[in-house]
């Protein structure tokens, strides 16, 4: 599936590939890492930094204290929602190939990992280190995912890609 978006007024090419690992991509360009974190209710978790800004999966960019893939989105569960997610059960279901058509982006090609993932424990929010706010924290239903994210059927994919790899998880 390809789609082109606008994003910071910058325009886009997304191209979404099923993986079931990501070792044979560059993992310099790797520039995100975003988590479908699932409770024990089988609820997904997600985070809405301010009502403007909407609803969003849990994940973020590698820092330099990032090993690997698995590191960033334990630590940006950590710090957006205060969970902690079980490491063995991250897995991959694939990854979105991104490439500026804009003439004057800065930005590079680059790829946009999705994971899955089980939480583990949920604890009272604090103030997540990036945006220095407390989030607004909720678990939702996974038939509800594009209500809160409309990402049409880049979502749709996403979702059920989810779904199913945590189903095999049990």
């Amino acid at each position: 599936m390809k789609e082109k978006i606008i994003w910071s007024g910058q325009e886009y090419e997304m191209e979404w590939f099923d993986a079931g690992n990501f070792s044979h991509l560059d993992q310099t360009k790797v520039k995100q890492v975003y988590g479908f974190l699932f409770n024990d209710e089988g609820e997904i978790c997600l985070v809405r930094p301010t009502e403007k800004r909407g609803w969003r999966l849990l994940g973020g960019g590698p820092e330099a204290e990032d090993k690997s893939w698995k590191d960033t989105i334990i630590r940006e569960a950590d710090e957006e929602a205060d969970v902690k997610v079980d490491q063995g059960s991250l897995n991959s279901i694939g990854y979105f190939k991104i490439i500026p058509l804009s003439d004057n982006c800065e930005n590079k090609e680059h790829f946009a990992l999705r994971v899955v993932g089980k939480i583990t424990k949920i604890n009272k929010q604090t103030e997540d280190v990036a945006d220095r706010l407390i989030n607004e924290r909720i678990f939702i239903k996974p038939k509800d995912f594009l209500k809160y994210c409309p990402w049409k059927e880049s979502g749709k994919i996403q979702r059920d890609r989810a779904v199913k790899k945590m189903e095999n998880l049990k």
